[in-house]
């Protein structure tokens, strides 16, 4: 079996949860810290891949084996989305055919023709359709619809769908099944278009689609018909490897599309196109014509309560994953505004001829084909089931459930869900991870024997430990026990602190100093000498301060024989450099601080 064709660089993944959020289906799996795409989840609308800040998500390349193709005896045919007119828009369709049969295709013919094909289908379809609709059934033998006249409205079918985009058929089969049964029995436009080339060269060809959709992908991972399928974004990596430039080619009579060009079906990449294309065949008139796009906008409008009874009459619906239609789609070059994409096509379709011809439509094509896709069955959870897993990131009750959407998921019992399905962690609740990283740094703190404060650039305290009060004097300790950590403090107060914070915060200092300081105590009147540890958080906004309190005696001998261990270390490295000129010398000053250190040490035990 075929590869996913979306899957994720782990290593290049930051863990933002921006494609939980934005994928409309929540197919993108965290579990165990590891992020990846579920195949049986996926629709392939490659949002994740346009909001992936890291660039983390990737499609799969299919380059090798288009090459593998060009290498074998068979003749190679390209079917070229029309949305080719906006993606290489800088050359005329016959450099960009020049320039892929510079690469080894035999020849190029564009995907619209088998549009043109399906929507002369529907077209042919809907005229027979009787006022009061038509009863849909699936035919046990191929899986698709039959349409039987119904002899009155009621019971006859009023929706219609089109099955165009590939993504918005993977939706309804896997998320919408009550949908499905409305879906027009006509192939895909690549799939009949695949159709019409072999009925031409015989089936003894290659035909790879190349276009902006990620989900023809799964097109041709199913269907004979079609060898493969690339993206423009493979294509231009492709074009850049062989150093070949469409733009600098030559075109000739023999670089026009095979066997003809398109007709109306170069409108399907915008939203509306192939309602536009089937108007130019008779019979579109007693059907209501209305246009949907956007994966997430078909979701809300193809709702469980949508009323399909109550349609006055019947209603054909083109519905599209990427908003604004394929012009739009996942793997189009955003070198230009959807406006200026959308102008360019329409510029190009406006030129192409109504309708295919007599001989080329009355050419015999069965136009079947389904795309298969298993149906996602939701699992129910009790409530038992996800307050238990809610208690897990520290919400104990409906008020703690603030539906913050940070993990991608619309409430905390959606995450809660997925978390009982082993598709997300409770890492990913910002909440959370917020109270454990607090939790810790407070446990830290103060656990830490000496003074700890945190400080921000203008002299106010963000939080403290308790040993710092209780350094500053019995005031500050007073405000510490009624403030919150003495949050808010102003530092300035403490002069002789404030002063090397400013130090560090004015040179923006990256790093950690330190300072031997002396502070005057006002109650009880005292003073100080403290040792003090700046170390920047964030380079000139957040500092923290580590102090120690060097005047008390254990620490005072503690940093003497720290010292002592220092110089013992600096001159028994200075000895072994220029040992015969202070040989002796040395050897006396190491006994000396050596006896120093046994004789502290000896005092403490007596003790």
């Amino acid at each position: 079996m075929a590869e996913h064709p979306i899957y994720i660089i782990e290593s290049e993944c930051r863990g933002c949860c921006k494609c939980v959020e934005c994928c409309p289906v929540k197919a993108v799996k965290v579990w165990n810290g590891r992020v990846s795409v579920s195949s049986t989840m996926c629709i392939l609308c490659g949002t994740c891949l346009r909001v992936c800040p890291a660039s983390a998500r990737k499609t799969r390349d299919d380059t090798k084996v288009v090459k593998k193709l060009l290498r074998q005896k068979k003749k190679t045919f390209v079917s070229l989305a029309p949305s080719f007119a906006s993606e290489f828009s800088d050359c005329t369709p016959g450099q960009l055919t020049a320039a892929l049969k510079r690469m080894g295709f035999f020849a190029v013919s564009e995907t619209a023709l088998g549009a043109d094909y399906v929507s002369a289908g529907i077209a042919a379809a809907l005229k027979k359709v009787p006022s009061g609709g038509f009863h849909a059934r699936s035919s046990e033998r191929k899986g698709q619809l039959v349409y039987a006249a119904d002899s009155g409205a009621v019971g006859g079918q009023k929706l219609f769908l089109s099955s165009a985009c590939p993504a918005v058929v993977l939706y309804l089969k896997r998320y919408a099944a009550a949908f499905v049964p409305y879906l027009n029995d006509r192939a895909s436009p690549l799939l009949a278009h695949a159709q019409f080339l072999r009925s031409l060269y015989g089936e003894r060809i290659n035909i790879v689609f190349i276009g902006p959709c990620i989900a023809k992908k799964r097109e041709a991972d199913q269907f004979r018909e079609i060898s493969a399928a690339i993206t423009f974004d493979e294509l231009r990596r492709w074009f850049r490897d062989e150093d070949i430039d469409p733009l600098a080619m030559s075109e000739t009579r023999d670089d026009e599309f095979i066997p003809c060009r398109a007709a109306k079906g170069a409108f399907y990449p915008i939203d509306g196109g192939m309602i536009v294309s089937m108007r130019k065949y008779k019979g579109f008139s007693k059907t209501v014509n209305m246009v949907i796009s956007g994966i997430n906008v078909i979701m809300e409008m193809l709702n469980a309560e949508a009323r399909i009874d109550s349609l006055e009459s019947p209603l054909f619906l083109e519905l599209l994953a990427c908003q604004g239609g394929c012009v739009n789609g996942p793997c189009v070059t955003r070198d230009a505004s959807a406006i200026s994409r959308r102008a360019r096509l329409l510029r190009y379709a406006e030129s192409a001829s109504d309708a295919l011809d007599m001989e080329m439509s009355s050419r015999p094509l069965s136009l079947n084909g389904e795309l298969t896709a298993a149906v996602i069955r939701r699992v129910c959870h009790t409530p038992d089931e996800i307050r238990a897993v809610l208690k897990q990131t520290g919400k104990y009750g409906v008020g703690d459930e603030i539906n913050c959407s940070k993990c991608g998921y619309k409430s905390c019992r959606d995450f809660a869900a997925a978390m009982l399905e082993k598709r997300a962690e409770k890492a990913m609740c910002a909440l959370y991870t917020r109270h454990l990283a607090r939790r810790k740094a407070n446990g830290l703190m103060n656990a830490m024997p000496g003074g700890v404060v945190i400080v921000e650039k203008n002299m106010r305290v963000i939080e403290c430990n308790k040993n710092f009060a209780s350094l500053m004097g019995s005031e500050i300790e007073e405000l510490y026990k009624i403030t919150a950590r003495l949050a808010g403090f102003n530092l300035n107060k403490i002069p002789e602190i404030a002063l090397h914070f400013e130090e560090v915060f004015s040179a923006e200092a990256d790093g950690s100093f330190d300072y031997d300081i002396r502070v005057n105590i006002p109650n009880p009147p005292s003073s100080r000498i403290l040792h003090l540890n700046v170390f920047v958080i964030e380079k000139g906004e957040t500092a923290a301060g580590v102090f120690t309190d060097v005047t008390v005696p254990r620490i005072r001998w503690d940093r003497t024989i720290s010292k002592a261990k220092t110089v013992i270390e600096k001159n028994v490295r200075t000895a072994q450099k220029i040992a015969f000129l202070l040989g002796e010398n040395v050897a006396e000053t190491e006994t000396l601080l050596n006896s120093m250190i046994a004789s502290r040490n000896t005092g403490m035990r007596k003790k």
